[in-house]
């Protein structure tokens, strides 16, 4: 069977040839207008430079959280914004970097710390017109510490630049092209402006199968529970037109569907008696990405073409208003999503999930798998590793997946560190250590590695060998709070106190807004 255009260009970008991107200023230079239509709508201005941002703190602005006993403030000062934060014995402030989010409930920022990309704590709100918490810092004081990570900036921007394997660090520049931009739906341009704009070397998303489609969409548009990477994946590795499935599995703890609207579109969308009925909807049916605004009321005319009855509200307004009622989120304040599920009366109650879980994932339901392709034991690992905290009763399915992929893959980095958790769990320490030393040595650099090898190492009686796996672990995270206070343990318990004041004194400079630490050491006696 001949491979259409697209999934050629896919193949040849998976196959050893370069699959370069241009920018999408080079898009501009043959599509203008729609270029400029795209700069209106919300993906077209996703994610700016903090200084085209200016007029939000024309004032300086003070927000006080009564629970955290904190106080913030956010101004402008020469054309460039900041944002800081004080509480007792502490004040710490910083420029801002980006402003993230298009506004149309809420802006945040980025600050940029060394080669690290954080949160900021305060937002604005549009539909207030006032500056709040960052969602997320209601009742937890994260101050500049929460790291942007790779997930979230790979949705926001156009091209980022995360380091793999890590927690919000970035090359410099840390975004190529900051808004969502035209590569991020069409796929690498180079090949395309090279052939002069030849419509095989681009992918056009309107021409691909429906489930390919959506797959562009579901990449930023369906967060399920769970999403794992695939085995040697990075979200960056997605290519608008491949299957999604090849990078990422998304998963659903339960088969009944979700009630939130925050990045549950595809899901809600399927559940749809219009989509299930019609045979032909897809995400394109009623978006057009290039448009800033649009008429909804014509798209569902358009399939709903009978003469509705005269007391009908659509004949005047909108149909989406009464069909796809807007909600409040719950995890973000003064802001509200329209319910992708298209129902015929507000209180419908939506069907069971069309998705039906395979019997080894025992429960799981995966959103967006590839019919007849069989999921790496790896990845559902992955997935019941997230799971355990917080639905303690998957832990005997992860243990037993644990086993059968260490029988496998029983050299992966990934698999090693779980043993090995999964050992000082159990007080195996000598398995712990061994275990945590191989993940290490076949090149994992995840802190919470450094940190179980270091109290593994503590339990054996060895903390000498504890604080050097810990501060191995510094120097590759050096904004992973737990190990200096690891660190510092281990420096007690070595009889040097005046390191572990050291440690913690330093560790107070990057996380100021820990009171416990800085209250601990307001307590120490003073040495004379």
């Amino acid at each position: 069977m001949q491979a259409r255009p697209a999934a050629l260009l896919v193949l040849l970008a998976g196959s050893g040839f370069a699959a370069d991107y241009v920018g999408s200023k080079a898009c501009a230079k043959c599509h203008a207008p729609l270029y400029r239509a795209y700069l209106r709508t919300p993906m077209g201005r996703s994610l700016v430079d903090a200084r085209e941002r200016p007029e939000l703190a024309s004032t300086r602005t003070v927000v006080v959280s009564e629970e955290l006993h904190r106080q913030f403030e956010v101004w402008t000062d020469r054309g460039k914004l900041y944002q800081s934060e004080a509480g007792a014995g502490f004040r710490q402030e910083f420029p801002v970097a980006y402003a993230i989010g298009s506004g149309a409930n809420g802006i945040g920022f980025i600050v940029r710390r060394g080669d690290y990309l954080f949160e900021a704590p305060l937002s604005y709100y549009r539909h207030a017109h006032a500056w709040g918490l960052s969602p997320g810092y209601e009742n937890v004081d994260s101050g500049f510490n929460r790291p942007i990570a790779s997930g979230c900036i790979s949705c926001h921007s156009g091209r980022a630049q995360p380091i793999p394997n890590t927690n919000g660090k970035y090359l410099e520049p840390a975004l190529l092209e900051p808004s969502v931009g035209c590569e991020n739906c069409h796929g690498p341009g180079a090949r395309h402006v090279a052939a002069g704009g030849a419509r095989a070397a681009i992918v056009n998303p309107a021409r691909l199968t429906p489930d390919l489609m959506q797959d562009i969409c579901m990449y930023c548009h369906q967060a399920g529970d769970i999403r794992v990477l695939q085995p040697g994946k990075t979200l960056l590795d997605f290519r608008p037109g491949a299957p999604l499935d090849d990078t990422v599995a998304i998963f659903k703890m339960e088969r009944q569907p979700s009630t939130a609207d925050l990045l549950e579109h595809h899901e809600s969308m399927r559940l749809s008696r219009c989509f299930r009925e019609s045979g032909r909807m897809t995400c394109l049916t009623c978006h057009d990405p290039h448009a800033g605004s649009i008429e909804y009321r014509a798209k569902c005319l358009s399939c709903h073409d009978k003469p509705l009855p005269s007391p009908h509200p659509a004949r005047k307004s909108d149909c989406i208003g009464c069909h796809m009622p807007k909600r409040a989120v719950a995890t973000i304040a003064h802001s509200t999503l329209t319910n992708h599920r298209i129902v015929r009366n507000v209180n419908d109650l939506p069907p069971l999930q069309t998705n039906a879980a395979t019997d080894e994932m025992s429960g799981l339901v995966r959103v967006n798998a590839t019919p007849g392709r069989p999921l790496p034991l790896i990845t559902l690992l992955q997935a019941y590793g997230q799971l355990i905290d917080q639905r303690p009763e998957y832990a005997r399915k992860f243990n037993e997946l644990l086993d059968r992929t260490s029988q496998e893959n029983g050299d992966d980095p990934l698999v090693l560190a779980m043993l090995g958790r999964s050992a000082l769990r159990s007080n195996s320490i000598d398995d712990a250590i061994r275990y945590l030393t191989h993940s290490i040595e076949r090149g994992s650099i995840a802190p919470g590695v450094f940190e179980d090898l270091g109290e593994a190492l503590a339990r054996a009686g060895r903390p000498a060998d504890a604080l050097s796996a810990l501060q191995r672990g510094i120097q590759l995270a050096p904004f992973a709070p737990e190990l200096y206070k690891s660190a510092a343990l281990q420096y007690v318990a070595l009889g040097q106190r005046d390191e572990a004041v050291r440690t913690l004194n330093f560790y107070l400079g990057l996380f100021p807004q820990d009171d416990f630490i800085r209250q601990l050491l307001e307590r120490l006696p003073r040495r004379k």
